[in-house]
């Protein structure tokens, strides 16, 4: 008896010790499985999350969706931070917290017949929804060519990225804005790649947001997230042929894709996964635009770089 009973106290101790030393886990939506979320897979296979003793889980949810799994707690981030500032510049208890991109990795590829902007006068542009960032970045590549998009051309809501290169494949819209590796694979199809958009403005996207209740009450938690996805962001950024091994495994895509596809990403990647005043006012601009109501917006009513800051000051002693 006595050694079954010290056999129960040992598996006991196993068990709380198991418990105490387990891994966190933490849900962080993302609106598709996209290569501008490097930093995240990244953070992922180098075992960034692994060293916050954090496990991470990222289920796929429409934008809408997303919003409301975090706002009711059923997700703890996510990685729609463009339609995330406009709900938090509304009064929504949101906050973003991490940005992977400095500028929109975007690209509007062609039709092959098609060899300026100037030439898709009259024509169909698929986009994914009215109001969103990229009828924004679509709008804006046209007047850099002194055009109107919405009267010099038809713009078209489709909606996900394999739904908009699906229709220009099968020539129902004669253009259409893309991610990598969409734009690569295109044009190893014979489509034309107009315009990088990130040529054309500057806007932090691919960010991660979360509420207000999680920073307050898992800072730490918080904290060391972005600690993660700062190494992540710092890894694709300086170690090119590692990233492009990583977006072949992802990805599923070949050597010379994979390769293709970082140096469309490598002109976007955040400096430091912050984002400038005059890129969110882009962000907030396009709000007021939209929503009348919207007035003036504070920074800090949208974003909290504060964990991040700690983080890169840790990093710097």
């Amino acid at each position: 008896m006595a050694v079954l009973l010290l056999v129960v106290w040992c598996v006991a101790l196993g068990a709380v010790a198991d418990f105490a030393g387990a891994a966190e886990r933490v849900r962080l939506a993302l609106p598709a499985k996209s290569m501008g979320y490097l930093p995240l897979f990244v953070a992922s296979q180098r075992g960034f999350f692994k060293d916050e003793n954090i496990e991470i889980d990222t289920p796929m949810m429409l934008p809408q969706l997303a919003h409301n799994a975090l706002l009711s707690g059923d997700i703890d981030y996510h990685g729609v931070a463009d339609s995330a500032l406009r709900l938090a510049a509304k009064g929504a208890p949101i906050k973003t917290i991490f940005f992977g991109a400095a500028r929109p990795n975007y690209f509007l590829m062609a039709k092959p017949q098609f060899k300026s902007i100037q030439e898709l006068r009259g024509k169909y542009i698929g986009i994914v929804r009215f109001g969103d960032t990229i009828e924004l970045a679509t709008k804006l590549a046209f007047q850099r060519e002194g055009m109107d998009a919405q009267r010099d051309a038809t713009l078209i809501m489709i909606g996900l990225p394999g739904t908009r290169v699906a229709a220009l494949s099968a020539g129902a819209v004669d253009a259409t804005v893309v991610v990598p590796p969409d734009n690569v694979l295109l044009r190893q199809k014979g489509f034309r790649e107009l315009l990088f958009l990130g040529d054309a403005l500057e806007f932090p996207s691919n960010g991660y947001s979360t509420t207000e209740r999680q920073l307050a009450e898992k800072r730490d938690l918080t904290k060391r997230m972005v600690r993660a996805l700062y190494r992540g962001l710092v890894f694709a950024r300086e170690r090119p042929e590692e990233s492009i091994q990583i977006l072949e495994r992802e990805w599923r895509v070949d050597a010379a894709t994979a390769k293709e596809s970082y140096a469309s990403l490598a002109k976007s990647f955040s400096k430091d996964g912050a984002a400038s005043n005059a890129g969110l006012k882009v962000h907030i601009d396009q709000f007021q635009r939209a929503d009348k109501s919207i007035g003036d917006v504070a920074l800090n009513k949208i974003v909290d770089f504060r964990p991040l800051e700690e983080v890169r000051r840790e990093v710097l002693k």
